[in-house]
């Protein structure tokens, strides 16, 4: 069959409308995480079904400077940086299905449109937001160094109302790969509505092991995380009781459509 082509809509004869590049997509992020309790109860209703927290009932919330270059297209960061730069936070969860380990993502928020529908695809469960960080510049005289007693901060903005303020001070540098993260598989929920009463809709929740994954200079800190309702958000149920551990890292990996199905809620 021939036709328009492209990773999704929209499509062209040679698919280079396509608002997302084929994957894979190597990505990389200048990110601050803080981690806290979570209380199961107030988590579980957030989870599809056969997911459920690790032991330890650990949530994290994580707002990050990004850069994504498609493998489709070599020295994209040259070429068109505007498509490769990206804004992210988002709040998730360290979860197992089976009692295999992973992360599972519950909201997130990105600055650009491609992202967001990417996220769909895949079944992260993505919206577009304004998200900002602390952004340290060396040369800039009056801004500190990266060191003990740094301060970095994290906020998302939607519709108006900020709904996420997260921040850390850094107190003592870690070793590379030095944040816990039960390994680099996310667990990803994939619910398309359909748009007719003939088809069912599509719910799928995926395991999908990223790539190439590496996290590099690593800083341990003291952090702090507020959560606010907006109109179009149910967060304020995850306002932290007590604060785990805090994180300044730079982390790298690959992200491909290799995602293994774990349950087909469709059926």
């Amino acid at each position: 069959m021939s036709g328009p082509i492209g990773f999704g809509n929209p499509v062209s004869p040679k698919g280079l409308a396509s608002l997302v590049e084929n994957p894979p997509h190597h990505i990389s992020a200048d990110a601050i995480q803080v981690n806290f309790r979570v209380d199961p109860k107030v988590v579980n209703p957030y989870l599809p079904e056969g997911l459920s927290l690790t032991d330890d009932c650990i949530g994290y919330v994580y707002v990050a400077d990004m850069v994504k270059v498609s493998a489709s297209h070599p020295g994209q960061e040259f070429d068109e940086p505007q498509r490769t730069q990206y804004n992210e936070g988002l709040v998730g969860f360290y979860v197992k299905y089976d009692n295999v380990p992973g992360r599972f993502s519950a909201f997130i928020w990105v600055s650009e449109e491609w992202s967001v529908v990417f996220g769909h695809y895949m079944g992260f469960a993505k919206k577009q937001a304004d998200v900002f960080k602390t952004k340290l510049q060396p040369a800039n005289p009056g801004l500190p160094k990266l060191g003990v007693g740094t301060r970095l901060r994290g906020q998302v903005d939607r519709f108006g109302t900020r709904i996420v303020d997260m921040g850390i001070t850094l107190t003592e540098k870690l070793p590379d790969d030095g944040v816990p993260s039960y390994g680099h598989r996310i667990y990803t929920y994939r619910y398309l509505p359909s748009p007719s009463p003939d088809v069912p809709d599509n719910k799928q929740l995926f395991g999908l092991n990223l790539g190439n994954a590496t996290t590099i200079n690593v800083w341990k800190g003291e952090g702090f995380v507020k959560f606010q309702d907006g109109s179009n958000e149910e967060l304020e149920a995850f306002q932290p009781k007590e604060i785990i551990s805090a994180y300044y890292f730079q982390r790298g990996w690959t992200t491909d459509t290799v995602a293994e199905l774990v349950k087909d809620y469709s059926k």
